[in-house]
């Protein structure tokens, strides 16, 4: 792309020209970086995660450290610069060489493209282990011991692909070739615990018992008086995973799940009763009707008998039957729909992980430097989670919005910086219209402290 003209001359305004230049040497569109650096400072994740990435680098070669381009890359991300190529124009901008530790009047900029993506790329299989279990232990810690109730809900989505990207497949669901994620939330305050990258063909359940059967554990050890429930679809309803949570029930105790369940011929006759009182039920008022009940079933390759809550849903479109398998019991049938209904909040969370942070731009060629840029766009999450968490306390509707419209009214802020031997000042519009919650959730995060 071609540099744009130097100077382009307006005549629209009634008495002078307006003349537009981009010049401005210490001038950054993106403000807002430095509440994503001081939401960083309080997690402390990027330092945990750089201590983790092993350099094989010649030290005295060395310009740009791990924790500097981590610290870069994932800035960029949560700012909405997904494409490494950003950096190649990013690398100079004053208020992103300032949260990356570098000063403002120094002759280097940050990392380029080329560095980012040998960065990327030079991550080990074993080394991307590690940077999982520390993301998932980090949450862990971060619940209260006394912690009554922890709600994890899993699912996957589809990361498409393109090109030659390694063990990206044709799925048959999608239908296209794609990368399957793996992905676990907190019900309870939308957290993203773990993300797994996994082959486009790969099922959705694949990988699920060795990562509930991990978090559980951990999470009983932190939180001994807790109920840990898991949510998901009806693809993770199958056997080794429901035997797995049966297990850990009998462990470690207080273990429970909602899944959700495929019809099929049994189910469809052991509902048919309470369908057909939800038909005659609209076909009076001609209003859906919506009846519940508990059945229990037995599969072929089962051992035993389950419980089933049952949805009968009957409206203009005809009979809509849905099931639940759960092992809790003891509450009425519309109750634990509604519960197993609620993880639906899940795919808001997904889309601010795909949609505003971009975590579906996997195009490098090998698989684990897409596990690895996969966990930076964890990374990103995570401190936007963070940032929305500071800011609802200043403004509850910002701290209830989207990733991508808290970043549009807060993050994307012009800025003047400029250094002095005693001080880096970064200066914000007036006109700013939501500078007030701005400095506050800054002087917020600037006392909270640090994790040790």
């Amino acid at each position: 792309m071609t540099e744009c003209t130097a100077q382009v001359e307006l005549g629209f305004h009634v008495r002078l020209p307006v003349v537009v230049r981009c010049d401005a040497p210490t001038m950054s569109s993106d403000g807002g970086w430095i509440l994503v650096r001081e939401a960083e400072e309080q997690l402390g994740l990027v330092k945990g995660f750089a201590a983790l990435l092993p350099d094989l680098r010649d030290p005295t070669r060395v310009q740009h450290s791990r924790e500097e381009q981590l610290r870069q890359r994932v800035f960029q991300i949560v700012m909405g610069y997904e494409d490494g190529n950003d950096a190649d124009s990013l690398r100079s901008d004053p208020v992103l060489r300032t949260v990356c530790d570098c000063e403002v009047n120094e002759g280097r900029g940050l990392s380029s493209q080329p560095t980012l993506s040998r960065f990327e790329n030079a991550v080990s299989g074993p080394t991307i282990g590690s940077l999982v279990r520390f993301l998932e232990q980090r949450y862990v810690a971060s619940l209260d011991p006394k912690t009554a109730l922890v709600m994890l809900d899993i699912d996957s989505t589809d990361d498409r692909t393109h090109g030659q990207q390694q063990l990206s497949f044709f799925n048959g669901f999608f239908d296209h070739h794609v990368y399957h994620p793996l992905l676990v939330f907190d019900a309870g305050s939308g957290q993203l615990i773990s993300a797994i990258l996994r082959p486009g063909n790969n099922h959705a359940s694949r990988g699920a018992r060795g990562l509930l059967g991990r978090l559980i554990r951990a999470i009983r050890r932190r939180c001994p008086f807790a109920q840990i429930v898991v949510r998901g679809d009806s693809a993770f309803s199958v056997p080794r995973v429901v035997r797995e949570l049966e297990r850990l029930n009998s462990q470690i105790g207080d273990v429970y799940y909602l899944l959700g369940f495929a019809k099929n011929a049994t189910l469809l006759q052991l509902i048919a009763p309470t369908m057909q009182r939800a038909r005659e039920q609209y076909e009076i008022g001609k209003v859906k009707a919506l009846h519940y009940a508990n059945l229990t079933y037995r599969a072929k390759n089962w051992d035993r008998s389950r419980l089933i809550v049952a949805k009968a849903d009957y409206s203009s479109d005809g009979a809509n039957p849905r099931f639940v398998l759960t092992n809790i019991e003891g509450f009425p049938p519309d109750m634990m729909y509604a519960a197993y209904c609620e993880r639906g909040q899940c795919e808001n969370q997904i889309k601010d992980l795909k949609n505003a942070l971009a975590a579906d731009r996997l195009s490098c060629s090998s698989f684990q430097a897409n596990f690895f840029r996969l966990l930076l766009h964890q990374l990103a999450y995570r401190l936007m989670h963070a940032l929305r968490e500071s800011v609802a306390a200043f403004s509850p509707a910002l701290g209830r919005a989207q990733f991508d419209t808290l970043r549009l009214r807060l993050l994307k802020v012009g800025a003047l910086v400029s250094q002095s031997a005693r001080r880096i000042l970064i200066r914000l519009p007036q006109a700013f219209p939501l500078k007030n919650v701005f400095l506050a959730t800054l002087q917020h995060l600037s006392l909270r402290p640090a994790p040790s």
